[in-house]
């Protein structure tokens, strides 16, 4: 069957061009000699010979293409949000002292007060910062850290802070007479001067347990490592005592202008608590004692630590750097530590509170001991002002006697 014009049209034929034949079938002979042919190399290229390209291996490519402008309002559009989603995910603070205040505050409160005194050193800007909020970062690192320290350790009151009745009264003679017996020269504590320290017993009773903190964190070496604490002759001030005594007066002199200061002595004092409980599990004895009749006998074997140490205390508690561990039940601390042989037997010098067996917690009395102690001394050492005259003597006894009416 043929196909019409239209039918060829439709097949995708031309008209014009009529198809092409199929091609024939090429068939190899089946019988014949073969031929044995051999081909000649004659060593010349076929064709032109190609152009080598000598390329400058010294000059680097450079690239002078140049960016289309983008133009368009979808594309400016688009750079917007862009830029918008940069500035939500990166933070615009460039310094830590760019953060609110508040913020701030929050983060140095947290930290121990030797390491906000270390960053007070970073800049001029870091110091005064931390000088303006000095108050409120010490006092959340004490609410943190040392809310029972605090307590038991209280400051003395610097006299220019006494009322004037109460400074004529502490300087009576009488009155500093009787308080010489609480400033008797020990040889670790320097006495307290009356124009500059309130003489009150409380305030007396801080000043030396302040200075005996000091002095106990000092040896803190010479116990650990079991190595005697260097006795001072009666009657002798060597030199390096005295320098020592001097040193701790003026930390707490500082103390009491600086409530970071405050702090700081709060820090050594709960570091060399833990240290004490701590001393027998972090440096146990090297040598195993021997027998003090015959030393041929076998050493003895090492004394075991005692499990139960005073306030439970444990690796633990001296990591997290509070004194949450001193609420616990334990032994009160009555006696003052007068001289530094007491320092060999003292664990936990934490004064001022007493147990209460019947609610079983800790009582603290230190506070407002001071009010209680300058009322008791306005009372009995305010001095009485000598009249001016013989005259204003003269009228003060006829008006005792009843001659004089105002």
């Amino acid at each position: 069957m043929s196909l019409t014009r239209p039918e060829q049209v439709h097949a995708g034929l031309s008209l014009e061009d009529p198809p092409e034949p199929p091609p024939a079938a090429v068939t190899a002979p089946l019988s014949g000699p073969i031929e044995e042919y051999t081909v000649v190399h004659t060593g010349k290229p076929r064709g032109k010979p190609k152009k080598t390209i000598v390329e400058d291996q010294d000059e680097p490519l450079i690239d002078h293409t140049v960016a289309l402008a983008k133009n368009s309002k979808k594309t400016k559009r688009l750079l917007k949000q862009q830029q918008k989603r940069q500035q939500k995910a990166s933070s615009r603070v460039r310094n830590f002292l760019e953060l609110p205040a508040e913020l701030l505050q929050e983060i140095l409160g947290h930290l121990l007060p030797t390491d906000v005194f270390r960053i007070s050193q970073l800049n001029h800007a870091t110091n005064d910062f931390i000088r303006q909020n000095e108050v409120a970062i010490a006092k959340d690192i004490m609410d943190r850290r040392y809310w029972v320290l605090r307590k038991c350790l209280p400051l003395p009151v610097p006299f220019h802070e006494v009322d004037e009745t109460s400074k004529a009264a502490l300087l009576n003679p009488s009155w500093q007479e009787k308080m010489n017996i609480n400033r008797k020269p020990y040889q670790h504590i320097k006495p307290t001067d009356p124009q500059n320290v309130c003489s009150c017993p409380s305030c007396l009773l801080a000043w030396n347990n302040l200075n005996v903190v000091l002095d106990f964190s000092f040896f803190q070496w010479h116990l650990n490592h079991r190595e005697p604490i260097p006795m001072i002759p009666r009657g002798t001030t060597p030199e390096w005592n005295v320098e020592l005594i001097e040193a701790h007066a003026r930390v707490i002199d500082k103390a009491m202008r600086s409530p970071l200061s405050y702090a700081a002595v709060l820090q050594t004092h709960l570091n060399s608590t833990t240290g004490t409980l701590l001393r027998q599990v972090r440096f146990p004895p090297k040598k195993q004692p021997i027998h003090r009749h015959n030393k041929l006998v076998a050493p003895l074997p090492a004394k075991t630590v005692h499990p139960i140490r005073l306030y439970h205390v444990t690796e633990k508690d001296a990591v997290e750097e509070d004194d949450k561990f001193l609420e616990r039940d334990g032994k009160p601390s009555y006696e003052f530590p007068f001289h530094r042989d007491n320092y060999y037997s003292l664990l936990a010098y934490v004064p001022n509170r007493k147990w209460s067996k019947e609610e079983q917690r800790w009582m603290y009395y230190a506070q407002g001991s001071h009010e209680r102690d300058l009322t008791w001394v306005r009372e009995r050492f305010t001095p009485v002002d000598p009249p001016k005259s013989v005259e204003e003597d003269l009228s003060v006894r006829h008006l005792s006697q009843g001659w004089l009416t105002v």
